[in-house]
């Protein structure tokens, strides 16, 4: 990928030198790297059967020990050092035993009438929005903070100010941390998507919940719920009145064999900057397929920008939205 967007290793060792992730090498300590574009250097630092989960470590790029639970099933996501330790048959038995337990569907379709009230609660926060948002212009900077790809501190300060009110700014930073270095670790982003589909905004197409304080304080359904709506209602009406411009968005894909079709998603990573999609496009020395998309997008499914999100601009630069997701389209 493009030096200029994101962190690569040049040197970077070819795949012959690592082996295939396998529930038998999860194994605490055990080296290896990410099956990405970059294939980005990890280790891992825990195994959870109870949970039927492995923790892993980034060891280099820009989220640099950033530390990610991710579901067991997806060890085949990654490679492994040659030498890497392998697990006991007990603890291999164990976690085979997790994944026939979680790595189960879970479908909640949107409830449709449920959707009536949230539009109803949406257009009250936007109308409070408002008058707040009235004394920030950014139809003319718009373009400035996509080439740079940051976002704008007054937007930071006034959302900030907005959910502090709710008593939601601590669970936001915390959900914002999770969506821009992995919405699947854990399952913090899972627990939003599955009341997504409870206020019949998108259905659910997952798997079924690993733990079972998912919905304990403080990430109740109904903080969860406001929380979603809070942050709808800032975005959307920061693009409808404050920029009040076409909502241009990009993605790109890029993939070492043939290209699958998208999987279903509650919430959809876009960006605002071709470049960045360029560099997702680009991929990396063993690509061999990929796709790039634009679309102007019904701001309505807007959920949040890096232009009012503080942590969309720390570590990647990559002037992202995240949109509601929509089954009836595959690329947005």
């Amino acid at each position: 990928m493009p030096s200029s967007v994101y962190e690569s290793d040049p040197t970077a060792k070819p795949d012959s030198d690592f082996v295939a992730g396998e529930l038998s090498l999860a194994v605490a300590g055990n080296r290896g790297r990410l099956l990405d574009a970059r294939r980005t250097p990890l280790s891992l630092t825990a195994v959870d059967p109870k949970h039927g989960e492995i923790e892993v470590r980034i060891d280099a790029f820009e989220d640099e020990g950033a530390r990610w639970r991710l579901p067991a099933w997806e060890i085949t996501r990654l490679q492994l050092a040659q030498d890497s330790k392998r697990a006991s048959p007990a603890a291999a038995a164990e976690l085979h035993g997790a994944v026939e337990k979680f790595n189960r569907p879970l479908v909640l379709e949107a409830e449709t009438a449920a959707a009536t009230d949230v539009r109803r609660r949406l257009a009250e926060q936007r109308g409070r929005i408002r008058g707040a948002l009235g004394s920030i212009d950014l139809r003319t900077d718009i373009q400035g903070c996509v080439q740079r790809r940051e976002g704008d501190p007054r937007l930071y300060a006034e959302l900030e100010r907005c959910l502090a009110a709710q008593d939601l700014f601590d669970l936001d930073r915390r959900f914002c941390e999770t969506m821009v270095s992995n919405p699947e670790s854990g399952e913090l982003i899972k627990g939003h998507a599955i009341v997504l589909a409870e206020l019949g905004l998108c259905r659910f197409d997952g798997t079924v919940v690993r733990d079972p304080g998912l919905f304990e304080e403080p990430w109740s359904r109904h903080r969860r719920a406001e929380h979603l709506i809070a942050r709808m209602a800032f975005a959307q009406e920061l693009w409808s009145s404050g920029v009040g411009q076409p909502l241009t968005l990009y993605r790109a894909a890029a993939a070492d064999g043939a290209l699958s079709r998208p999987r279903p998603a509650s919430f959809v990573s876009c960006t605002f900057s071709e470049q960045v999609a360029d560099a997702h496009f680009a991929g990396g020395a063993t690509t061999r397929s990929a796709v790039k998309w634009r679309q102007a997008v019904d701001p309505t499914r807007l959920l949040m920008t890096f232009l009012e999100t503080a942590a969309f601009n720390d570590r990647f630069k990559e002037a992202e939205a995240v949109l509601i997701g929509d089954p009836s389209n595959p690329a947005f």
